[in-house]
């Protein structure tokens, strides 16, 4: 671990600046103690001595609602309830108004209830019940103490924002502890100095923490800062490594640097698929003018070849001595073989056009159910079931329409083949609103496409067919691509064949 050296400028500044904030708040906590404990016991001595005062000023009425035997009884009228609270109220409410901020009555055993409640120099609004709900308990407690030990007792409280002395002072009668005499005054509104006091508190603690917090982190920061250096060294040499996982600032460091190589690595890799498109597209283009060319070149030889052996076939049936020489079967086998380089022929020219540009507004879901339905018929497998999930929402397209029915064609094509044995293709068109497009998915229940050349099916002349040309997948991917759309496979092998085809709503 590397530990920084002593004379580094800013650790020093730090050191001192700790140092002096420590003592000045241990400094300002004891003047402020100082000064809180009299302020507490200036207050405490003004309660106790309204509470003496209000005490002595109430024996003789104690008396007499004691002769009246009101205060052993629990059971107290309404009219008895309200002559003693009015008595001892008045009481109060003389002794109480000479102090600003007194409140204060008297706690009676036998009703077990407060009587006498006065506030005088409240400000308005002036309370009508007392003691307030929030200190009651309080009041009680220490009311019932006073009682039981036969005692005046003093105590500081607080709750919430409120800071009070209470004063409590035992009632007799006839030599019975029957009640007692409460006084307090609240005094948070004169305790700044103790809010102040909490805050010095919280910065020494602070100052103190942060001191032994600046030593540990500048022991530490040398290690994670050569620790990513090493790291850093070891990623230049492999581009996939990232740096671990930290916590705190080093943490956020290296997470802001992994995002930011994870970036690089994907515009990498984004950049080498772009290349890879841009010289398929060109070699594509390059073949594609080639194949044009060699195309016209041959289709008139062929049309020529085949037009003679039909003539020669004529002849054959004209003149039957002639077929011992040439055979109907020979020639026909030349026609067969023919027919097949023209269709050949025919799809190097898609490939080479893959539109005629006669574009015009093509309803797809339409253009599916046609193309459907003359499939069922051609193919007659009772064995495969296609369903049509269609989108009736979907907006019409400007396209060949022609050209994308090949495109359907082939595909559906492919999927029947993949399902000898039976199966189900579901057809799905759908919205695609944030890229303007619409979503034709055509999956089955085929044996799928192997994962090794998942990525090479549009590649011309690739096929896995033993009779297949390897052109009608490739000339697929051209007519979607000069439409301005996608076609891809979905990597699902063990379930089937996903095709995917998205073509823009407007050109």
């Amino acid at each position: 671990m590397n530990f920084p050296k002593t004379y580094n400028r800013a650790f020093i500044y730090a050191i001192i600046f700790t140092v002096i904030v420590t003592l000045a708040a241990v400094f300002i906590f004891a003047s402020l103690s100082k000064w809180q404990k009299a302020l507490v016991k200036e207050n405490q001595s003004t309660c106790e001595s309204f509470a003496i005062r209000l005490h002595d000023s109430a024996i003789s009425k104690i008396n007499t609602i004691g002769q009246k035997g009101l205060l052993e009884n629990k059971n107290l009228s309404t009219s008895e309830v309200r002559h003693i609270d009015s008595t001892l109220k008045k009481l109060s409410e003389e002794q109480l108004k000479a102090g600003s901020g007194l409140e204060g009555g008297f706690y009676l055993c036998g009703p077990e209830e407060f009587y006498g409640y006065s506030f005088p120099t409240s400000p308005p609004p002036a309370p009508v019940y007392g003691p307030p709900p929030r200190s009651y308990n309080i009041i009680k407690k220490q009311s019932l103490k006073t009682v039981k030990q036969n005692k005046l007792i003093i105590n500081l409280h607080s709750f919430n924002a409120a800071v009070f002395p209470l004063v409590t002072m035992p009632i007799t009668y006839n030599t019975k502890v029957v009640g007692a005499v409460w006084v307090r005054i609240h005094i948070e509104n004169d305790l700044p100095i103790i809010k102040l006091k909490q805050v010095v508190n919280i910065a020494a603690v602070i100052s103190i923490t942060g001191f032994f917090i600046l030593m540990l982190l500048s022991a530490l920061w040398g290690g994670e800062i050569s620790g990513i250096k090493k790291e850093m060294q070891k990623i230049m040499l492999e581009p996939e490594v990232r740096l671990r996982k930290r916590r705190g600032i080093f943490g956020y460091i290296s997470s802001s640097i992994n995002d930011l190589l994870n970036t690089i690595y994907k515009d990498n890799l984004q950049r080498k698929k772009l290349e890879q498109q841009l010289n398929q597209k060109e070699k594509l283009a390059a073949l594609g003018n080639l194949i044009a060319g060699v195309a016209h070149e041959v289709k008139t030889p062929l049309s020529i070849i085949k037009t003679r052996i039909q003539m020669w076939q004529q002849e054959v049936l004209k003149n039957p001595e002639i077929a011992e020489h040439i055979s109907l079967e020979s020639m026909q086998m030349v026609i067969n073989e023919t027919n097949r380089l023209s269709d050949l022929v025919k799809r190097l020219l898609i490939f080479s056009r893959p539109i005629d540009k006669k574009m015009k507004e093509t309803d797809i879901n339409s253009l599916i159910k046609e193309i459907v339905s003359f499939i069922n018929v051609e193919r007659n497998n009772k064995y495969i079931t296609v369903n049509l999930l269609l989108n009736e929402g979907i907006p019409k397209i400007i396209a060949d329409e022609n050209s994308v029915r090949q495109v359907f064609i082939n595909v559906l094509e492919n999927a029947f083949e993949a399902m000898n044995s039976g199966g189900a293709i579901n057809i799905i068109t759908d919205n695609d609103f944030k890229n303007n497009r619409i979503v034709i998915r055509i999956s089955d229940t085929g044996k799928g496409i192997p994962e090794e050349i998942i990525n090479k099916v549009f590649e011309p002349f690739f096929t896995s067919k033993e009779a297949g040309v390897g052109l009608g997948l490739a000339i697929s991917h051209q007519i979607v691509t000069a439409h301005n759309g996608e076609i891809y496979f979905s990597d699902n092998s063990d379930k089937g064949t996903d095709c995917i085809i998205k073509l823009p709503v407007s050109q």
